[in-house]
């Protein structure tokens, strides 16, 4: 088996079409073609249904490609690690980042990293918590920032760098719009722009309703910050959303308002794996954003 073998049929399972693949990777069609069939020959398997010009994985093909992507990102940190070595200064750093601190968190901790270490490249990879830490266990990732930053595990090692509270927000002519602040009972009647349900914040303020006596009414559903905000700014609900993203980014048709129940609020922090080593830069990042959280 060899390694272009892995690449070329990568490519294919991801396109699910040889033409585009051989395209993609700027190799000939037969070649491509040739390529995966001596793989298919050497495992004794068929991996791909062929369904006209189509590709499609069969089963064994999709348990073979789970196990060869964790195979091809060792080999891809592997060689990237004996370039760090020798300047760590000069590395890529892979961090997975929550949708919902993609807006403050990052920005500022790079910014200031990058006044440090000017020529480390970066590779961000947004999702859930949920998808963020498969990525951490398939060795996609190996560090990942969280909320709310769940406790260490025989596999995950868990940093938590602070607290934050859960703000309302409500289009400015809402009757509630002057409140200094709120009690989430008091929004039980009150229509919800939220995040979807895959979400931690989702979790978190549905959990926190239920435990009030009510069902949120939720009348939209968004991965999207920005597009909550415009939602809620159109009249068309209200929503609770972290205070350090609302921080100088509320549109002018919106208001946030304090909440007064303490379990709105959420941990932020990162996690490691524990299976795996960081990469001389990915540890010099590590170092630096505990120091920068501490102070």
């Amino acid at each position: 088996m060899e390694l272009r073998q892995l690449k070329y049929f990568m490519e294919v399972a991801r396109v699910e079409h040889m033409t585009k693949a051989s395209e993609n990777l700027h190799v000939a069609q037969s070649a491509v073609s040739r390529q995966i069939t001596k793989l298919e020959e050497e495992l004794g398997v068929p991996l791909f249904d062929r369904v006209g010009r189509n590709m499609q994985l069969t089963s064994v093909g999709q348990d073979f490609l789970s196990q060869a992507t964790i195979a091809l990102n060792e080999l891809q940190k592997a060689e990237a690690l004996v370039t760090e070595y020798t300047d760590p200064t000069k590395g890529t750093v892979r961090v997975g980042l929550p949708n919902s601190l993609s807006t403050k968190v990052l920005p500022s901790v790079i910014s200031t990293f990058r006044e440090k270490y000017p020529e480390i490249t970066y590779q961000f990879m947004e999702g859930t918590n949920e998808e963020l830490t498969e990525m951490l266990v398939n060795g996609v990732l190996d560090m990942t920032f969280l909320s709310p930053v769940p406790e260490s595990s025989e596999q995950i090692e868990a940093l938590r760098f602070f607290d934050e509270k859960l703000k309302l927000i409500v289009p400015t002519s809402h009757h509630l719009a002057e409140n200094f602040t709120v009690s989430l009972k008091e929004l039980s009647s009150e229509k919800f722009v939220l995040y979807p349900e895959d979400f931690d914040l989702y979790k978190i303020v549905t959990k926190a309703a239920n435990k009030k006596g009510f069902e949120p009414q939720i009348a939209f559903q968004s991965r999207d910050f920005y597009t909550i905000q415009g939602l809620v700014g159109a009249g068309l609900g209200i929503s609770i959303l972290p205070e350090m993203i609302l921080d100088g980014a509320i549109f002018k048709e919106t208001k946030s308002i304090a909440l007064r129940d303490k379990e709105l609020r959420r941990s932020v922090g990162i996690i490691t794996t524990k299976k795996r080593n960081l990469s001389p830069s990915e540890n010099l990042f590590r170092s630096f954003i505990i120091s920068f959280f501490s102070n």
